[in-house]
């Protein structure tokens, strides 16, 4: 099995697109899972993932080919207006 490699601060603020402050408030209080390996600190991908997965809120769709809504106001393309028969 390939030995996974250990993320620092950046890597983790790079990958989650937060700020490193963030990353190390969070692994400070614990709430993201780390290594303390004396003052440096690290992240497992996997760990992080396991943890985003954990933290999801909301539900992702299941039906990605809905069409998308239409509003009264909204043009609609190739010539034709909405409420408007061509």
């Amino acid at each position: 099995m390939p030995r996974e490699g250990l993320m620092t601060s950046q890597d983790v603020s790079r990958y989650l697109r937060c700020s490193v402050t963030t990353i190390r408030r969070l692994a400070g209080k614990g709430a993201i899972p780390h290594f303390r390996l004396g003052k440096l600190v690290r992240f497992r991908r996997s760990e992080v993932d396991a943890w985003l997965n954990q933290h999801h809120e909301g539900e992702v769709p299941t039906d990605k080919t809905r069409e998308p809504l239409q509003h009264p106001d909204q043009l609609m393309m190739f010539g034709h207006e909405v409420g408007r028969d061509i």
